[in-house]
């Protein structure tokens, strides 16, 4: 499952977020958001407020949120993490402060009740984020969560790796080299194939296919395929 969203070639931010948004709801969600900050915490230790664009979202929903921001529970969580943050996970946690909890109130308040935050670490101290929301707690995407996280991951990097330009941002200095055909079962896994399907589509042994994969992972520093293809778009190895 792996919605096909050409954020590289949209004209400008606002097509290739307009695709995002269309992407996730093909997993299932209902809105989406997108964050970024060119450095992610204060000298105080706090986290600066994100500059955030979305769709799908209430019109003015950011102007009752600016007083959360600094204390998003789900930046706050997700922030230390590299895989993505099931809501879930958030939602009746025992370390929230009373602010968080009102920012959690305030989320319900707008009409969303469950979501997914994909965190997305940067040089320099800099952190993006993108978020897909449900209006149920029991959302479509909860059907097959397991793959629409994997997607949600992979899409979420894409995305950023396609608009980071326009922000002044570069690429990852990197120094990753993957062979022609690690590259090749790289970019199919980014379409959502498999390695039984990889293995038909260049006709290769699914245990030849199994074994580029990992040897990819092993070079990128990847725990899972998804990883994988993230690091490997946010590198400019592969395209999608």
């Amino acid at each position: 499952m792996s919605p096909i969203a050409s954020f590289h070639s949209a004209p400008n931010f606002d097509v290739a977020l307009d695709r995002l948004a269309e992407a996730t709801q093909q997993l299932g969600f209902d809105a989406v958001d997108y964050g970024f900050m060119p450095r992610a915490r204060a000298v105080d230790g706090r986290y600066h407020a994100p500059e955030i664009a979305w769709r799908n979202w209430p019109t003015r929903w950011t102007a009752g949120w600016a007083r959360y921001s600094r204390e998003d529970p789900f930046l706050c969580a997700g922030y230390p993490r590299t895989l993505p943050l099931d809501w879930r996970d958030v939602i009746g946690a025992n370390w929230l402060s009373a602010t968080q909890k009102e920012a959690l109130a305030y989320v319900g308040d707008v009409g969303f009740l469950d979501g997914m935050t994909v965190p997305i670490h940067l040089p320099e101290g800099a952190f993006a984020f993108v978020t897909a929301v449900s209006h149920s707690m029991q959302g479509r995407w909860r059907e097959k969560q397991t793959e629409v996280r994997d997607a949600l991951f992979v899409m979420a990097h894409d995305f950023h790796a396609a608009i980071a330009p326009r922000f002044g941002f570069k690429s990852t200095p990197h120094d990753v080299s993957l062979s022609a055909r690690e590259r090749e079962v790289l970019a199919l896994a980014a379409t959502g194939l498999s390695a039984p399907d990889s293995a038909l589509h260049v006709h290769r042994s699914v245990e030849t296919v199994r074994r580029q994969r990992k040897s990819a992972m092993d070079k990128l520093g990847a725990h899972t395929i998804a990883q994988a293809v993230a690091q490997a778009l946010r590198m400019g190895l592969i395209a999608h």
